[in-house]
């Protein structure tokens, strides 16, 4: 009886030490495409993300960005895990002091853009993947970014706001969407 009471809490610890343990912010240092998608990497960490619906979606930023990215304060980025499934939830922070009454409700109707508090709007772009471990190759010269990128992370069972979670970081054309996709066209780097 002992030998299976000794076999079971074995399984037990092993079960708990086995569960994911990422930090709750991470850098990502490195973005690299790949033909299903990109390899967005930290010294320690990968998270591979898919181009399902890219041209659509490459679109509905690219209309975004081109309308509003002046009137962006910046993003906010946010990795929500669960096991190794990883979504990364991208905040464009919106200015409403930049912002008309017809662009506030463009934002609101064809993007979902809610208040953050009386000054800002936000507006949601996600993503949908998988985190591992980083490998050498994904690490590479070639796809190292020059401002690595804070994101936070959070377990997708807790309850944690995007705003508080990170500083902003500048809105740049392909930012979420090279982070979200890679580049529709041809190389991005």
């Amino acid at each position: 009886m002992s030998k299976y009471l000794s076999l079971l809490a074995g399984m037990v610890l092993v079960g708990c030490t086995s569960a994911p343990n990422l930090p709750p912010t991470d850098t990502i240092v490195a973005i690299k495409p790949i033909d299903s998608g990109i390899i967005a990497s930290s010294a320690k960490y990968s998270y591979r993300f898919f181009r399902n619906g890219v041209p659509q979606e490459y679109q509905h930023y690219k209309t975004f960005y081109d309308r509003f990215h002046q009137q962006a304060a910046g993003v906010r980025v946010n990795f929500v895990v669960e096991n190794h499934e990883v979504t990364a939830e991208y905040l464009v922070v919106m200015d409403k002091h930049k912002l008309d009454a017809g662009q506030q409700e463009t934002l609101v109707k064809q993007y979902h853009a809610t208040p953050i508090d009386g000054d800002r709007l936000g507006v949601v772009f996600n993503a949908s993947g998988f985190w591992s471990s980083s490998y050498a190759p994904e690490l590479a010269a070639p796809y190292r970014l020059e401002q690595p990128v804070v994101v936070a992370i959070n377990d997708k069972t807790q309850t944690v706001s995007t705003l508080g979670a990170i500083a902003l970081i500048p809105l740049v054309p392909l930012f979420p969407l090279y982070m979200m996709y890679g580049c529709a066209k041809g190389p991005c780097i």
